[in-house]
């Protein structure tokens, strides 16, 4: 061990600074290639963008999805101080490499903090595991969000804490507290905690004080303030939705924890959430319950991810654990003083530093911690044919155009002043409200992909089919272009077209007769070319069959002349909004797709399999006895020339 102290004696302080720059430069890479590649599939990261983008243009903090001011949803004070960055380098990926970046960074004062308290072999090993905690690789690649630059900055305020020097600690707290209105819970543990220290008042009066006015006065006044209609949110705080079954009020919330200790920790500490526990804690070997007075700091951020009513607010993948960060990795580094100072255990200094290396790489590999699999995150953002034509669509509209669009595309979109979200017209509902959602008059284009993960998942409920239709029909809107289910449409395109439309006694190139298990009765399609390359345009008959009751899904087969199938098309019929069960009439639909052929494919001739599926569950339905089918499970629709 002489040999690795002699070394980190030497050499840890330049040591750390390479351990952050491997960090920050990889992520911020495998975030450029997310971005490029359109995979963030949530709203916050073109929140963010589109909040300082407004702030350095002239409508300062306006949130355009809420269509009001940021801070009526969350007190994000360190904007103001980001808003100048923006000015001079007004890109998206400022704000992913700056995550990136501050993330890195976090292991900074975490080692100063590590190397105050232990030594610099074991304050770098700290270093190292915290650069290694799964939480931290998926919070930097789930969209960007303001409250993680408190992890660096409550590493500061622990770190002086440590130091005795009272302005600097008091310093990085508010700093801290300037990322999001719940750090100041945190902050008001650490005046507890002050007390427990037996430090001079002013360490336990000022935070305490300071931190429980702040909470209340930005839930109870600032946020209600800046809401644009308090009464739509509990007390003018949206987010309170998700302790409704603790009360109505926050008073009320606090009253029944209180009350009801017992049926508060049942809900608190069900299966799924002890697992989260776990996991949270596993990463450190579990040695923060060794320092409990520092633990105890986390009691009340526990509390806020464990009470909640939403799923993710209870697992590791997410920005809500990083406030819990910075008190884990401080219980961490008390735990092994404690651990140390007996000499005993302090023989073994080497065998014990080990084994945490080996726990803590253990269990990244056990989370599947993004560190270690950067080449499978760089393989699945890779830029492909695809990522290029969503590029070419981001480009035909207008930088001054209103838009609306499914979350893949925001933050490309973000930098205008209008951008909406369409998970709000598939919902018929403002964001966290029950009130009826207005599509904004002023729109112009619109950009869906009818297959977008999260909305088809949390944000499609049984009228949403309805309510998507009525946007599109009654708002004067045509296919401007579309690749796969991927439509831009534009507002009173001229030369645009329908997506689907009701024909009687159609003209059908290709002719067909196939009955699905009675669901669907496809009747043929057209075939075209589209322009000088590979891409194809076709154009479905169909119709539901009796027992139509089910979105279902179309997989196109391509099968070259030795019945290798070289490419498989998904697509949603009807793009998942069509037919309205009010016009299951027995009339045709004439539904347009446009295929895209990745470079990869050769030219020459194929044949083309069609295989339906049913899209909740996946399970292909079998083609009825009579059709030109194989397998009874794919149908014929005919050969095609590719590229010729």
């Amino acid at each position: 061990m002489g040999r690795i102290d002699n070394f980190c004696e030497k050499f840890a302080d330049k040591l750390i600074w390479i351990l952050i720059l491997v960090y920050a430069s990889v992520f911020s890479y495998i975030c450029f290639l997310k971005y490029a590649s359109f995979n963030y599939h949530d709203w916050d990261f073109a929140s963010d963008v589109s909040i300082l983008w407004n702030s350095v243009h002239g409508k300062m903090l306006y949130y355009p999805f809420l269509e009001e001011n940021i801070f009526g949803a969350h007190l994000y004070l360190i904007i103001l101080l980001f808003v100048p960055v923006y000015a001079v380098f007004q890109h998206p990926l400022t704000l992913l490499f700056m995550q990136s970046l501050f993330l890195g960074l976090g292991a900074y004062p975490l080692y100063l903090l590590a190397r105050l308290l232990l030594d610099k072999t074991t304050a770098i090993t700290v270093s190292i595991i915290y650069l290694l905690y799964p939480s931290l690789g998926y919070i930097n690649l789930f969209e960007t969000h303001f409250e993680i630059y408190a992890i660096f900055f409550l590493f500061f305020a622990l770190y002086y804490f440590e130091k005795e020097k009272f302005r600097y600690f008091l310093l990085f707290s508010i700093l801290a507290m300037m990322c999001k209105e719940n750090v100041s819970i945190a902050v008001f543990m650490l005046g507890i905690y002050a007390a427990i220290r037996r430090r001079p008042l002013k360490w336990i009066l000022i935070p305490t004080v300071f931190s429980l006015f702040w909470f209340l006065l930005s839930v109870r006044f600032i946020i209600p303030y800046f809401a644009k209609d308090a009464r739509m949110y509990q007390e003018g705080f949206m987010f309170g939705l998700y302790y409704g079954h603790l009360g109505s009020t926050l008073l009320e919330i606090v009253k029944n924890i209180i009350l009801h200790p017992v049926q508060v920790m049942e809900y608190a500490l069900s299966p799924a959430k002890v697992i989260y526990i776990a996991q949270v804690l596993l990463p450190t070997s579990f040695l923060v319950f060794l320092s409990p007075e520092t633990l105890f700091i986390t009691i009340p951020v526990f509390m806020q991810n464990l009470l909640s009513a939403a799923p993710t607010h209870s697992q590791i993948y997410f920005q809500y654990v990083a406030l819990l960060v910075p008190f884990i990795f401080y219980s961490f580094v008390h735990a092994l003083r404690r651990i140390f100072n007996e000499s005993f255990w302090f023989r073994y200094k080497a065998q014990l530093i080990i084994v945490l290396l080996i726990v803590a790489v253990c269990s990244a590999v056990y989370l599947k911690a993004p560190q270690l699999y950067p080449l499978r995150y760089i393989k699945q953002y890779k830029i492909d044919d695809l990522s290029r034509k969503k590029e070419e669509l981001i480009r035909v509209i207008p930088k001054n155009a209103a838009v609306i669009s499914t979350f893949q595309f925001m933050p490309k979109l973000a930098e205008r002043r209008d951008l909406y979200s369409m998970h709000l017209v598939s919902t018929g509902l403002r964001m966290y409200t029950q009130v009826k959602y207005e599509p904004p008059v002023n729109l112009e284009y619109a950009l869906i992909d009818f297959n977008e993960p999260l909305m088809i998942n949390c944000f499609f409920p049984p009228d949403a089919p309805g309510n998507i239709r009525h946007f599109l029909e009654n708002g004067g809107w045509k296919v401007f272009d579309a690749v796969n289910d991927i439509v831009l449409f534009k507002k009173g395109c001229l030369g645009g077209y329908n997506l689907c439309e009701y024909v009687q006694e159609p003209a059908i190139e290709h002719q067909s007769n196939v009955n699905i298990a009675h669901k669907f009765e496809f009747f043929g399609y057209d075939i075209t070319q589209i322009g000088s390359g590979k891409d194809l345009r076709l154009t479905y008959y169909w119709k539901p069959g009796l027992n139509y009751d089910e979105p279902l899904g179309l997989v196109l087969r391509f099968v070259d002349s030795h019945g290798v199938v070289r490419l498989d098309v998904g697509h949603s019929l009807g793009y998942r909004i069509y037919p309205s069960s009010a016009l299951l009439t027995g009339m045709l639909i004439k539904e347009r797709h446009n295929v895209l052929i990745p470079s990869y494919i050769s030219a020459g001739k194929y044949k083309i399999m069609g295989v339906i599926f049913a899209l909740n569950s996946g399970k292909i339905l079998p083609v009825d006895a009579g059709a030109s089918a194989e397998d009874g499970r794919a149908f014929v629709l005919g050969d095609v020339l590719i590229g010729q």
